[in-house]
């Protein structure tokens, strides 16, 4: 008999409410308010509890849920800490498949997981060992980059957890260039990666805006039972698409910003955009390329220009010139005192 569909999204609600590490050992009245707030009806205590025992008796359903009640933290939880209702048996097509993909997996583990998510990748490799054990050994066609664990990475899973769940936090944050702590009160909204280093996008109550936090100079976070300052979806997608890499330069606004570039990078540029609002303005006879951008001035921009100082020459706006020859000239006199 196929699944009432309102009781297999109960089932999937009581199944959030086991395995979420950060409320453990649910009661029988927390599992029926999430499963009121998600569906947007009353339900019994009576209801829920055959709900669990359909988890853990159903032959048909064969979930065979090793749910049980703990009289100590007068709750709920699994016997098994790896359990869920998502941990579906793979066969023998799908472990071929994930067999030809195994390289692909391993790139992203390290720094850029979590260790949950390691572990769950893992899971997939022991899956299938048996098998790759029996055949001639495979060697690796794919090579990546190593990644160096960053610091500040052991908080990704907390901010993945508070951005879904829309919980304000507060944390200690480091600056680099003032050289001090900072206790700040954020309400976050978005997990950012670039070049391979992450960042939190959060409302700040003491900035009263968006800022970007790096993970590396964050510490000591905890969540905040307070009321959360939700900031339009649109305004969090822009913040991000009119700039290139994560801090805007302060009191800058969206512009047009031409350089023009040496024939070898113009064609690396061609290729591999800057931004998406890169566009070619003019091309020389020798091959070099002017170039333009609509963007938000950025320190990752400047940097990218410094960086690039003898291949790429900033045309517009001044002020940016300006900054990457002020940059230069401070690097020289830096250079020569040594």
């Amino acid at each position: 008999m196929p699944i009432n569909k309102e009781a297999y999204i109960r089932y999937k609600i009581i199944d959030e409410c086991l395995t979420d590490r950060f409320h453990p050992y649910p009661t029988m009245d927390d599992i029926v308010r999430a499963c009121e707030d998600k569906l947007g009806k009353s339900f019994s205590i009576s209801t829920i509890q055959k709900d669990i025992k359909v988890m853990k008796e159903d032959e048909a359903l064969e979930y065979k849920a090793p749910i049980c009640f703990s009289r100590s933290n007068q709750g709920y939880y699994y016997s098994d800490k790896e359990y869920s209702i998502h941990t579906i048996p793979l066969n023998s097509e799908e472990i071929e498949s994930l067999e030809a993909m195994t390289d692909v997996l391993s790139a992203f583990t390290g720094s850029r997981i979590s260790e949950n998510y390691n572990q769950a990748v893992q899971k997939i490799f022991a899956s299938l060992k048996e098998k790759t054990l029996q055949q001639e050994k495979r060697y690796k066609i794919i090579q990546t980059d190593s990644q160096i664990q960053h610091k500040g990475f052991e908080n990704f899973e907390f901010f993945l957890h508070t951005i879904v769940k829309k919980i304000p936090v507060c944390f200690i944050h480091y600056s680099y260039k003032n050289r001090h702590f900072n206790s700040i009160i954020a309400h976050p909204l978005l997990l950012k990666e670039f070049q391979n280093k992450w960042y939190l996008v959060a409302y700040s109550e003491q900035h009263k805006c968006l800022r970007t936090f790096g993970l590396d100079r964050v510490s000591n976070p905890i969540m905040l039972k307070i009321p959360f300052h939700d900031t339009p979806s649109e305004i969090t997608e822009s913040y991000f698409s009119n700039v290139y890499g994560t801090y805007p330069l302060p009191n800058e606004k969206k512009q047009k910003i031409i350089f023009i570039a040496n024939p070898l990078l113009s064609e690396y540029l061609k290729s591999n955009p800057i931004h998406k609002s890169q566009i070619v303005k003019k091309t020389g006879a020798y091959g070099s390329v002017v170039f333009e951008l609509e963007l938000i001035p950025s320190q990752e921009l400047l940097n990218y220009f410094i960086q690039n100082s003898i291949n790429i020459k900033v045309i517009k706006p001044q002020t940016l010139y300006k900054k990457v020859l002020e940059s230069l000239c401070n690097a020289k006199i830096n250079y020569s005192k040594k």
